[in-house]
């Protein structure tokens, strides 16, 4: 949590999604290294229609986030523990723990929604069917209004989508934006 003239910050940390480099839009970003992603950011999840893909959320906040990805039916593949520093916090660049563990008992069979837990990145198998810009994001609304919510697409791009070029302009932060990213936890994304 952040700080301010009163002392400690009330309320919640605000989680925000992004890429875990390399990414589709910077394939120049060291691996392991996370960058943030707005809502009218270029799209980074394109699937191919009729592929499998097996998506990994990496989750370095401390809390659990019900992630739920539209038009898709997916399986719980696995989760992996991240690595941690002395005081809990997941080490940059980002690295796995090799402690894997399968999907817990309930998650057997098609799901929507996951719960990518803490300090782990929790991997998802989807196959993507249907040609269109959907999103995926936080189920806790606070979180889904405050920009943790991205859009994806599956095949070609349509006139009048969002999450190309165009909303480029969109995107620029004003100085008060970029001071207020130490206030904020992030929810890295990689597709694979």
């Amino acid at each position: 949590m952040g700080t301010d003239a009163m002392g400690p910050a009330e309320g919640p940390v605000e989680a925000l999604l992004g890429t875990v480099g390399p990414d589709s839009i910077n394939p120049a970003v060291p691996a392991g290294i996370w960058t943030e992603r707005k809502w009218m950011a270029d799209i980074t999840e394109n699937p191919t229609v009729g592929t499998t893909e097996v998506w990994e959320i990496y989750n370095t906040t401390g809390d659990a986030h019900p992630m739920h990805v539209h038009e898709v039916a997916f399986e719980v593949v696995n989760r992996e523990g991240l690595v941690l520093d002395a005081a809990g916090e997941v080490v940059e660049p980002i690295q796995l723990n090799g402690v894997v563990a399968p999907p817990e008992s309930w998650e057997t069979g098609r799901k929507d929604t996951v719960i990518a837990y803490p300090g782990q990145v929790t991997r998802i198998r989807a196959q993507f069917n249907t040609p269109g810009q959907y999103v995926w994001h936080c189920h806790i609304v606070e979180h889904e209004d405050n920009e943790m919510m991205r859009p994806y697409r599956v095949g070609l791009e349509q006139p009048g989508q969002p999450g190309s070029s165009m909303v480029q302009a969109a995107n620029e932060r004003t100085e008060a934006d970029k001071t207020e990213l130490d206030q904020k936890q992030y929810i890295p994304f990689v597709s694979r």
